[in-house]
């Protein structure tokens, strides 16, 4: 059966968040800019049903990357009302952490940058070439969000984690 619809792109993804300007800054610091700042926008009350919730109230500030000026966006959103939870930084053995991850030119040179500039890492670079992995780093956003910075070989689509490969390293 063949359908009259097909998804097209990724648009962009909302990310929660307790202070929308100290986010703001910090996705700043990875080379996201301000698209279109709606941090005094009033809600209107259909917002709520778009997302099946009795209220809806937020700030938002939408960000792009001027490398990828029609990729997708990130919403950061500091809602108002419901006010949202944020896990504990580091994890407890019972969270599992809410992650998002970002192809990276020169990881190490960002990694390095980010750290002097006081952004806390979960830990060391990890590269791994059989995997294809130039480099892999995680760090906290100022939400109890992992960001994930990640460079593979050129050409490479994703690393090439599979069973029989991580059971030679294993090894």
């Amino acid at each position: 059966m063949s359908e009259n619809w097909s998804l097209q792109h990724f648009y962009h993804t909302v990310i929660n968040v307790r202070d929308l300007d100290e986010s703001v800054a910090f996705y700043k610091l990875l080379g996201w800019e301000v698209l279109n700042d709606r941090r005094d926008v009033e809600w209107p009350d259909f917002v709520s049903t778009l997302f099946g919730m009795k209220r809806a109230k937020g700030r938002g500030v939408l960000m792009n990357l001027p490398a990828d000026p029609d990729g997708p966006m990130l919403d950061l959103i500091q809602w108002l009302e419901p006010q949202a939870a944020f896990p504990a930084v580091p994890f407890d053995d019972h969270t599992v952490p809410r992650i998002i991850a970002f192809r990276t030119r020169n990881v190490h040179a960002a990694y390095a940058a980010l750290k002097a500039k006081g952004v806390r890492f979960t830990r060391e670079m990890f590269s791994h070439a059989e995997l294809g992995v130039v480099g892999s780093c995680c760090c906290y956003d100022p939400n109890g969000n992992l960001v994930e910075l990640i460079e593979l070989n050129p050409g490479q689509r994703h690393s090439k984690a599979n069973e029989a490969l991580l059971e030679t390293i294993k090894e």
